[in-house]
C-alpha cells in the first residue's frame, strides 16, 4: 500500500477514530494523446509554469510551445555538514574519553547518557538548520510504505540509497561518510557502511520492545525531522530505553527521550540496547525521522538471555486432561449451538476454513454472571512478561471466585472435549486429549508478541472469548491474528477482533500473536479467555 505524505495532513486514517480520508493515493500515470504511444507523464513532480507537458522530440506537435530563450541555469551543488565545533579535535577527545569509562558527559549540546545503556543525543546536529525544513518538504512527496506486523506498526520509505532528490542525496552522503567516521572516531568501532529509511509514525503508531540485534548492525542512529510546531511528550512518541531484571531480560521504561528536530541519537546494539517507540498520541502529530544503523564487517557475536516460560503460561507445555465434573452444557452454552443441525453446520464451516465465530455463545444470565465476577475485586491479577514478548496481566487460578471455577471446569469437563470433537472432528474425544488456558486482563498498552515459542511443535485448536469490550469501535488495535512464520511479510490468515461473548474457534497450524491495545480506545480494559486443545 503506498501513500503519498500531504503537508496539510500527516495522520493515518484508522476507522475506529476518524472515517474521513486522510492520504492522498499516487494516481496511475497519465499518457499524454499527443506524444507517441511510448512517452510517458510521471507525476509528483512539481514543474515550472514555462514548461509545457510535452517533450522535444521533433515528432512531438507541440514542440513550438516549449522552446524558451531562456538559458537554464547550472544547478549547485548542495553543500551540508555537521555543527562545525562538533568535529573539533579537542571535543572529539572530551567525548571519547566519558565514553571509554562510561560516565555520563553533557557540553555543548552533546549528553552522553549510561543508564540503562549508552545513548548519545546530540542537539543541533547539521550545521544549516534550514536546510532540515527543505529536506522535510522533499519528504513530503515521497511513497511510504505501510510496516505493520505483531512488532510495530508506522510508515516507511524505501533506503536511501535508492531515493532521489538533491538534498535526499546529500544527507545520505552525509550519513555515509561523514558522520560514519566522526561516530567511529568516538566509539572505537570499525564502522563500514549504513543503511538507512525515513520513519513516519502518526496517531497511533508504534515501535515495541526490541534490541536491535541482526547480523553486522553496531550502532542505531536517528536524526529527527520534526516540523516547527514542536512536540511534547504527552504527544508520545518519545524513544524509551528499558533497564533488564535479574535474569538479563528487558523489565522498566527508565529513560524517555521526546523528539527534537535537528537532534541525532546513536546508540551501540548490545545486549543491554532494549528500546521502544511510544504509541504516537494525537492526530495532529507525526513524527517523522531518518534512521537505521552503522554496520561492521565482522559482524559481533551476542548472547540473548536464556527465557523459559512459566509452567502457568500459555506458552508452556502444561497440558490438563479433560475430567468428568457435575456440569451440564445447557445451563451455560445456547441451546442453538447444542442442535444437531447446527453442530454439522460447524463442523462443515471449519471444515473448509479451519476456523468459526460463534456469537452469543454463552446464556445472557451466564455471561453476565461471569463478567460481573471478573470485575470484583476476588481476583489476583499478575503481570506477564518479559515486555519483549509480551504484556498484559493473567488471573491466578488458585481461590478463584466460585462462579469462574465452574467456568473454568466447563471446558475442561469431557462434555466440552466431546462438544469440540463434534464441531471440529478432532479426536478430543479419546483418552490422549488435553488441553491448556489462561485467563487474561488487557489494558491499554498491552500486547503478545510471537516470541520464540515452537508454534510447529504440535498443531492445536485455539478457543478464544472476550468480556466486557463494550460497543464496536471502543478497542483499538488487540486483534488477534494468525500467521505462517516462513513469511517475510505477515499477512494475516485468519483475524479476530474483540467482541463480547463471542467464542472463536481457530484450528492452528501457525502462529499467533495479539496486536498491541491502543493508548486511545475508549475501552478501558477487557478480559480475554484463551483455551489450546490438542488430540
Amino acid at each position: 500500500m503506498n501513500y503519498e505524505l500531504t503537508e496539510e495532513v500527516v495522520c493515518k486514517q484508522k476507522s475506529e477514530i476518524m472515517d474521513t480520508e486522510r492520504y492522498q493515493v499516487h494516481l496511475d500515470d497519465e499518457q499524454c494523446d499527443i506524444w507517441d504511444n511510448d512517452c510517458t507523464i510521471l507525476t509528483g513532480f512539481k514543474l515550472p509554469k514555462m514548461l509545457i507537458g510535452c517533450h522535444l522530440m521533433p515528432t512531438c506537435s507541440n514542440i513550438s510551445l516549449c522552446i524558451s530563450e531562456d538559458i537554464p541555469e547550472k544547478r549547485k551543488k548542495v553543500s551540508i555538514s555537521l555543527r562545525s565545533n562538533l568535529s573539533l579535535s579537542s571535543f572529539v577527545q572530551s567525548i571519547q574519553k566519558f565514553w571509554n569509562k562510561n560516565s555520563n558527559f553533557s557540553d555543548n549540546g552533546f549528553e552522553i547518557i549510561c543508564y540503562p545503556f549508552k545513548v548519545c543525543v546530540v542537539k543541533n546536529f547539521i550545521e544549516n538548520g534550514k536546510f532540515l525544513d527543505k529536506l522535510r518538504q522533499d519528504i513530503y512527496d515521497l511513497k511510504f510504505h505501510l510496516r505493520t506486523m505483531d512488532l510495530y506498526e508506522f510508515f516507511q520509505s524505501r533506503d536511501l540509497q535508492y531515493l532521489s532528490g538533491d538534498r535526499i542525496t546529500a544527507i545520505y552522503d552525509l550519513l555515509r561518510k561523514d558522520v560514519l567516521n566522526w561516530v567511529s572516531s568516538i566509539t572505537g568501532y570499525n564502522l563500514s557502511h549504513i543503511s538507512a529509511t525515513i520513519s513516519l509514525y502518526t496517531n497511533t503508531d508504534y515501535l515495541l520492545v526490541h534490541d536491535d540485534q541482526r547480523e553486522d548492525r553496531m550502532v542505531a542512529f536517528i536524526l529527527y525531522l520534526m516540523d516547527e510546531t514542536g512536540w511534547q511528550k504527552n504527544n508520545g512518541g518519545c524513544l524509551q530505553l528499558l533497564n533488564k531484571d535479574s535474569d538479563g531480560q528487558p523489565s522498566d521504561i527508565v529513560y524517555d527521550i521526546a523528539p527534537s528536530n535537528n537532534q541525532f541519537i546513536f546508540f551501540p546494539v548490545t545486549n543491554e540496547s532494549y528500546h521502544q517507540v511510544g504509541e504516537i498520541v494525537g492526530m495532529d502529530k507525526y513524527r517523522l525521522s531518518i534512521n537505521g544503523w552503522f554496520h561492521i564487517k565482522k559482524p559481533p557475536i551476542f548472547s540473548a538471555p536464556s527465557y523459559k516460560p512459566s509452567n502457568k503460561s500459555l506458552y508452556s507445555d502444561n497440558y490438563f486432561n479433560a475430567k468428568t465434573v457435575d456440569i451440564e452444557l445447557e445451563s451455560w452454552i445456547n441451546d442453538e449451538y447444542l442442535e444437531y443441525k447446527v453442530i454439522r453446520s460447524v463442523q462443515s464451516y471449519i471444515e473448509e476454513t479451519s476456523q468459526v465465530s460463534l456469537k452469543q455463545f454463552l446464556k445472557d444470565e451466564s455471561f453476565t454472571e461471569i463478567l460481573t465476577t471478573l470485575e470484583s475485586t476476588g481476583i489476583v491479577w499478575e503481570k506477564m512478561g518479559p515486555p519483549n514478548r509480551l504484556l498484559y496481566e493473567t488471573a491466578q487460578l488458585e481461590n478463584v471466585p466460585y462462579v469462574l471455577e465452574q467456568f473454568f471446569n466447563l471446558f475442561q469437563s469431557t462434555a466440552m472435549f466431546q462438544l469440540l470433537h463434534d464441531y471440529t472432528d478432532l479426536d478430543l474425544d479419546k483418552a490422549g486429549a488435553s488441553m491448556k488456558y489462561e485467563l487474561q486482563k488487557w489494558t491499554p498498552g498491552s500486547y503478545a508478541l510471537l516470541t520464540d515459542y515452537d508454534w510447529k511443535k504440535r498443531n492445536e485448536l485455539d478457543l478464544i472469548m472476550y468480556f466486557g469490550c463494550g460497543k464496536r469501535g471502543d478497542i483499538v488495535g488487540a486483534s488477534t491474528q494468525y500467521v505462517a512464520t516462513e513469511d517475510e511479510v505477515q499477512q494475516a490468515l485468519v483475524t479476530i477482533e474483540p467482541e463480547d461473548n463471542s467464542l472463536n474457534i481457530v484450528y492452528r497450524d501457525s502462529a499467533r500473536f495479539t496486536k498491541y491495545f491502543s493508548l486511545q480506545s475508549r475501552c478501558r480494559y477487557f478480559y480475554l479467555f484463551i483455551c489450546s486443545y490438542v488430540e
